[in-house]
């Protein structure tokens, strides 16, 4: 019997428990705003010194990327906010979007699709990760704004890869 995805490691390997930990930690963590005992644990596997290369490669990229999506998600909330006072926290307001907030929208949606685009095919799992952090919040503006391009039907919060690398699969025996 063959088990489905079976031969394929979704995540890559870390042989070092501190930088182990670290991965799994930065992986379970929000990061709307990275807790700073996560951050700190990260550093110092980060600084440590060990023979596991391809493990504190893999924790940096991770480390990189939830920095990243750190700062993006507070330029998404700052967008909200600014949407939500223009039309008001239950739609009494509407009104059509300012040139500015339309051409501030369209370029969030690129960096974000870019930045999704950027990660290779053995980075599946932290893909994931990013579409899971910002799709929430770009939905929550999809949802705000009317006449928006069908490239936004394309934001996801649960990704293109369905459960491939999922906790669930993860878990499983």
């Amino acid at each position: 019997m063959r088990s489905f995805s079976e031969g394929i490691s979704h995540m890559p390997v870390i042989t070092d428990p501190d930088v182990k930990n670290a991965f799994k930690d930065l992986m379970a963590a929000s990061w709307d705003e990275l807790p700073a005992a996560v951050v700190h644990d990260a550093k110092a596997a980060l600084s440590k010194n060990t023979d596991d290369k391809s493990g504190q490669e893999a924790l940096a990229n991770v480390f990189r990327a939830a920095e990243a999506v750190e700062q993006f998600s507070g330029h998404l909330i700052s967008m909200k906010m600014e949407l939500d006072d223009s039309v008001g926290m239950s739609g009494e307001n509407v009104k059509p979007l300012s040139d500015e907030f339309s051409n501030a929208l369209r370029l969030v949606h690129q960096r974000y699709t870019a930045y999704l685009e950027s990660f290779g095919p053995d980075e599946t799992y932290l893909r994931k990760k990013v579409e899971t952090e910002l799709g929430s919040k770009l939905i929550f503006l999809k949802m705000r704004c009317s006449g928006l391009g069908s490239e936004w039907g394309k934001v996801s919060v649960l990704g293109t890869s369905g459960l491939s690398g999922s906790y669930i699969e993860q878990r499983a025996p």
